[in-house]
């Protein structure tokens, strides 16, 4: 009696599949990115196949695909400094809840030519609706700001948006690559891949992957972490033990 209510159930998720639907293979070319002493940035391959809507058919394109790459979220604080009694100190800010320290918007061409408006704001974000929408509080102007964060995350190379980022190898197989920085965040990361149609989104599927400190570094940022009386002392005698053996060898 269950095997036949899991038949019933499978056969009606099968025919309440929207007609055109297309389904999508993903992947990614490492699930872990290892951040040892000499890092200084990776790249991740990501590539998939567009499957076809019914068994045994091919999958009718042309296709675009959109590839939406998020970091670990975080809050960050834009600032903006003024002259006061002839010092330059702290004025103005806006503060960004829950933003992601690593976003990528990569696409087979630009997501404004492949995609419907209204659902740009609504599947894929921007990096500049992602902004906009992270605000929480501000002193000052909200657009100066706004353009502000896009801009030292950027120079970060932390935020990027491209266009043209995403081959396709044959009418469904394509690939991209996603060069991570020296300075990217520890953390999950959720990769989504978007497939395109005639201006809508026909198929979808996303895969996270880590990137983690491993060897001593991992050991000095866990000891950093959960034991700072004792990460601050070890490093205070350190800095005695140090200075004494420069003194020592120096001395004339």
């Amino acid at each position: 009696m269950t095997a036949r209510l899991i038949l019933i159930l499978v056969a009606a998720l099968a025919f309440a599949r929207p007609a055109g639907a297309q389904g999508v293979i993903f992947a990614s070319s490492d699930p872990i990115v290892s951040i040892t002493s000499n890092f200084s940035g990776a790249t991740i391959t990501f590539f998939g196949n567009i499957e076809p809507s019914i068994e045994g058919t091919i999958a009718q394109g042309p296709f675009d695909v959109v590839l939406v790459v998020r970091g670990p979220l975080v809050d960050r604080v834009v600032r903006r400094k003024s002259r006061q009694f002839g010092i330059m100190l702290n004025a103005d800010y806006a503060l960004y809840e829950r933003l992601p320290s690593f976003y990528r918007v990569l696409s087979s061409r630009p997501v404004e030519d492949i995609i419907d408006p209204a659902i740009i704001g609504e599947r894929i974000v921007t990096v500049e609706d992602q902004v906009e929408g992270t605000l929480a509080a501000s002193t000052g102007n909200v657009a100066l700001f706004n353009h502000e964060a896009i801009r030292l995350m950027e120079r970060a190379d932390l935020f990027r948006t491209d266009g043209r980022a995403i081959a396709f190898l044959s009418p469904t197989f394509f690939a991209t690559r996603v060069g991570l920085p020296a300075n990217v965040p520890n953390g999950r990361f959720l990769a989504q891949v978007f497939v395109v149609k005639n201006g809508e989104i026909v198929a979808e599927r996303s895969q996270s992957f880590f990137v983690e400190k491993t060897g001593f570094e991992r050991f000095l940022g866990d000891a950093a972490h959960n034991q700072p009386f004792l990460y601050g002392l070890a490093t205070v005698l350190l800095a005695l033990l140090t200075g004494w053996l420069g003194g020592v060898v120096f001395r004339r």
